[in-house]
């Protein structure tokens, strides 16, 4: 309890009025000679008794009346808020954190929840006091409070939350809260309070309730909830959209798989439509049991490569932030590779190619495949240019042609892929000499070569690989159960090698020398199979996981230039490595069309690193070097902001919710008073007071009533 005007009390000491006078006029009987008459004293026995019990009431009142009066005159206030404790004098500092994440952008009732509580928190600060001071902050992602220090400049806190924007990100509490209990712990001698403006959805408060221990805040800080838009809305939303395939390519069925979400008590139907560069492509209707999800697949295939455009959306409802999902999406050109297999020259006749012709592309199609394989002996590749495949294949070659090996160098510095398989005529000196040594910073081999390990012609012994990286994305398809396990193949013979320092080791041999080894190198990256592509060395090539290693390698290899950038949120920081000059001007395209440059990029050999976080709005993003769109990517609101069930307010410790507080039928400005001063009793000892006073004149002026008995 706190006292509006403290000084009043002193008129307690007034209590004594009434008590010294009630001491001071008790009469002392008289003892009188009278007559025999026994009921006359018995009268007077009655009458003494009823004064004195009068006498004695009166007397409690008139204590009462007196506390009475001076308890208006001080103007008590009672609450059981840390602040109600404290001197009515003292100013107060406060927090508004107001919730502007993407589940504030359902109605309720008709009206943005958002709008509600922007006026929720402009009816806060409209308490502010000259000597009070106070700051502002959003619990978005990533949140954080607009003025790091406590303000008294209360037209720029208004300004800061009428400028408040809705958000596409989710809800990050801490972010914000943190930051506001730290500016608060020093201020001993304020009043402090932080106010929370949101509409407690389960999946923001639950992990943030679990995470922190709120009993341990600082009792002297009120923590004071301002729930806002009722009851949550039905919703529906689409919560998921991926293309279902490592790489897409030009007229190619490829599945499109959209995952939709209804957050409603009964089964609802969702008009799903995908559209692909702002042209409707593909519809669909599914059903959904209530609070749900369910995916539905498209196939899709498509005519244009380079960046594509996806966006897959169902009807409007209460909250349209989330009824879209975008995606970007490269499509390829089939892979042109090169396989380059040696002269025979007298020699058994090599057939690895053949292996690997059959693995890329066994029906040799144009279309419809993934690869396209070009076949040639080491005597016809003197012409050839390596820049026209996506891939070059180097198959147990002895030589190669000095110009050729020239052209391979820049090839892969300036994004090109290189697969060397070893066999029976490699030399390993040459290979040193001319493939490491004689180029410089623009070596080929991602290791050293050395002797040749095994026999593939007596297969005593056969070797297994150990070691497999999987999360390399030659390898990560094994990952998983019922994709094979190349381990089982058996290795006769192959190479000891010594990778580079910067070379990445995929495998290992049973015995622990190297298997297989990538580097990157440049813009490109070259792989060194320390065996051969055929069933010479190896009987992997007869096994089913052959296959799907050679694809996810050179898929791997082919995509690894390309800025893939999944999971962006609206307002997380991107970065990305792009290939482009020095001098190259880069642009960021925003979904509403808004073109920024990008100033903060550091380069090194025509490698650009740029970072922004200028992605708040969900959409379509487009990056563009000179005047050329080399890349694209999409940002999506989190999925979980669509949940938007409200989280019951007793599962939140230490949290005071307004509404229950101070009851209903009250303006927000009333609530927030009383709950910063407490309940004003002088209102009640007023009526109290008038009340008592009539009471009090009634039973003094009352006569006493005598007793009749009974004459003998």
């Amino acid at each position: 309890m706190n006292f509006a005007s403290p000084w009043f009390l002193l008129g307690l000491a007034g209590i004594a009025v009434p008590i010294w006078l009630h001491l001071y006029f008790k009469k002392t009987p008289v003892i009188k000679d009278f007559p025999s008459l026994r009921l006359i004293m018995k009268s007077v026995e009655y009458l003494s008794r009823q004064k004195k019990i009068r006498n004695l009431l009166l007397m409690i009142m008139r204590i009462v009346l007196i506390f009475l009066a001076v308890m208006t005159l001080a103007r008590p206030f009672i609450g059981q808020s840390a602040g109600a404790g404290v001197s009515s004098s003292a100013p107060t500092a406060f927090v508004i954190l107001l919730d502007n994440s993407m589940s504030m952008g359902s109605t309720y009732q008709g009206v943005s929840v958002f709008n509600t509580a922007r006026a929720r928190a402009l009816d806060i600060l409209d308490q502010m006091n000259p000597s009070d001071k106070a700051t502002v902050g959003f619990i978005n992602e990533p949140g954080g409070l607009v003025f790091p220090q406590l303000t008294w400049d209360k037209e720029a806190l208004r300004q800061s939350i009428s400028n408040a924007k809705l958000t596409s990100a989710g809800t990050d509490i801490a972010s914000a809260l943190l930051p506001a209990l730290e500016l608060l712990v020093p201020l001993t001698g304020y009043r402090r309070t932080i106010y929370v403006v949101t509409d407690m959805t389960e999946s923001a408060w639950k992990p943030f309730v679990e995470r922190y221990d709120l009993e341990r805040i600082d009792k002297g800080i009120d923590l004071v909830m301002v729930p806002v838009g009722g009851t949550a809305p039905d919703n529906m939303a689409v919560t998921g959209f991926e293309a279902d395939a490592s790489v897409v390519m030009l007229g190619r069925k490829v599945p499109l798989k959209v995952t939709v979400a209804n957050y409603t008590n009964k089964k609802q139907t969702a008009k799903i439509s995908i559209s692909i560069n702002g042209e409707r492509r593909l519809g669909s209707e599914i059903e959904i049991e209530a609070n749900s999800e369910k995916i539905c697949s498209l196939d899709c295939s498509f005519s244009k490569t380079g960046m594509n455009h996806l966006e897959a959306s169902i009807q409007n409802d209460a909250m349209p932030s989330d009824d879209q999902r975008h995606m970007a999406l490269r499509v390829f050109e089939p892979c042109k590779v090169l396989l380059i297999r040696p002269d025979n020259a007298g020699q058994t006749e090599n057939n690895d190619d053949i292996f690997i012709k059959f693995a890329l592309n066994p029906l040799n199609r144009s279309k419809e495949n993934i690869f396209i394989v070009e076949s040639r002996l080491t005597s016809e590749i003197t012409n050839a240019e390596p820049s026209n495949y996506s891939a070059v294949i180097l198959l147990n070659q002895r030589h190669l042609p000095e110009s050729f090996i020239k052209k391979l160098s820049e090839y892969m510095l300036a994004g090109g892929n290189i697969i060397t398989f070893l066999g029976d005529r490699v030399e390993p000196d040459w290979y040193n000499k001319h493939l490491s040594d004689n180029l410089g910073g623009g070596y080929l081999l991602p290791a050293r070569i050395f002797k040749r390990v095994g026999n593939s012609v007596s297969k005593a012994v056969g070797y297994q690989l150990t070691d497999i990286d999987l999360g390399h994305p030659a390898f990560s398809i094994f990952g998983k159960d019922g994709n094979g396990d190349p381990s089982r193949a058996k290795i006769y013979e192959f190479f000891q090698v010594r990778p580079n320092p910067t070379a990445m080791l995929l495998c290992r041999m049973s015995h622990g020398l190297p298997g297989i080894i990538e580097e990157k190198r440049g813009r490109g990256r070259s792989m060194l199979v320390t065996f051969t592509a055929d069933n010479r060395w190896s009987d992997w090539p007869i096994k089913p996981t052959w296959l799907p290693f050679l694809h996810q390698a050179l898929i791997a290899m082919v995509t690894s230039n390309d800025l893939t950038i999944n999971g962006a949120r609206p307002g997380m920081p991107i970065s990305a490595t792009l290939n482009a000059g020095a001098d190259d001007k880069v642009i960021l395209k925003h979904p509403d069309g808004k073109q920024e440059q990008i100033d903060n990029l550091t380069a090194a050999k025509g490698i650009l690193h740029f970072t922004t976080r200028n992605t708040d709005l969900p959409g379509y993003y487009e990056l563009i070097v000179g005047n050329k769109l080399v890349s694209a990517f999409a940002v999506n609101p989190p999925p979980e902001e669509s949940y938007l069930s409200r989280i019951n307010l007793r599962k939140i410790p230490r949290f005071i919710p307004l509404e229950q507080e101070v009851g209903k039928g009250k303006s927000v400005k009333e609530k927030v008073t009383i709950l910063r001063d407490g309940y004003d009793m002088s209102g009640i000892a007023i009526w109290l007071l008038i009340i008592l006073a009539l009471v009090e004149g009634f039973f003094a002026n009352k006569p006493i009533e005598k007793k009749v008995g009974n004459a003998v």
